[in-house]
């Protein structure tokens, strides 16, 4: 799974639960979207994804996203007109 993907899962998840669990916390937890490793593994440590999770928008108090995720990806402005020029 690509980091955007389990990013998002773990998102999802942990606003069901109403934070972001502890490693011994999630490995204890039954109804996990993925096994420890594989969320570990897409960033190298828990650290890194919890941070990843603030960077995201992710907001501990329980109300999930506060800002606009960076899951999604902008959309293109349209290429400004360029004005026609009068002839002589």
């Amino acid at each position: 799974m690509k980091r955007p993907q389990v990013l998002k899962q773990l998102m999802e998840y942990f606003e069901k639960k109403g934070k972001v669990l502890s490693i011994d916390e999630y490995k204890a937890a039954n109804d996990t979207p993925m096994r420890f490793m594989v969320a570990k593994r897409a960033f190298g440590s828990w650290a890194r994804m919890q941070q990843m999770l603030k960077t995201a928008g992710f907001n501990e108090a329980g109300i999930g996203k506060t800002t606009p995720s960076t899951m999604d990806k902008p959309k293109a402005k349209p290429a400004p007109k360029k004005a026609e020029k009068k002839g002589k």
